[in-house]
């Protein structure tokens, strides 16, 4: 498996399940801005739990970690994005070594150029390499000493 294969099914899976996501960031902020009292309890239990000070520092450590999921959803939004926006060509490509065409699964051929940019955000531009030039206008290109 490629690592864009991965990446596909990592990100799938979460983009699927929606609900599962937001349940997943809601008890993250909710576990953050209840971190400093849930540790207070433990190591200063005269504390009361709903102090002053851990009420402030929890309110601070939710802004903190809604702030990060924000800025962790952009990106995996961009990311989503790109991987569906890349086309790829994989395998075997059967081609006619007279005329170039290309034969599909379905068994029907097509012209390279109009195949590929289907499959592809590749754009053709046609010229001509120096042997092809040479051997289809010879004395043009002999002449002009153009290729």
């Amino acid at each position: 498996m490629t690592l864009l294969e991965s990446a596909n099914n990592f990100l799938g899976f979460f983009q699927r399940r929606r609900i599962l996501r937001i349940a997943i960031a809601t008890f993250v902020v909710l576990l953050m801005a209840n971190l400093d009292s849930l540790v207070g309890a433990v190591t200063h239990p005269e504390v009361p739990y709903f102090d002053e000070d851990h009420l402030i520092v929890g309110a601070v450590m939710a802004i903190a970690t809604m702030i990060f999921f924000g800025i962790m959803a952009a990106y995996l939004g961009s990311l989503e994005r790109a991987l569906r926006d890349v086309k790829t060509l994989k395998g075997l490509l059967p081609i006619c070594s007279s005329c170039s065409k290309i034969r599909t699964p379905d068994n029907h051929w097509h012209v390279i150029e109009k195949y590929i940019a289907e499959r592809t955000d590749a754009t053709f531009t046609h010229g001509l390499c120096p042997e092809c030039a040479r051997r289809l206008y010879g004395d043009v290109v002999d002449e002009f000493g153009k290729t």
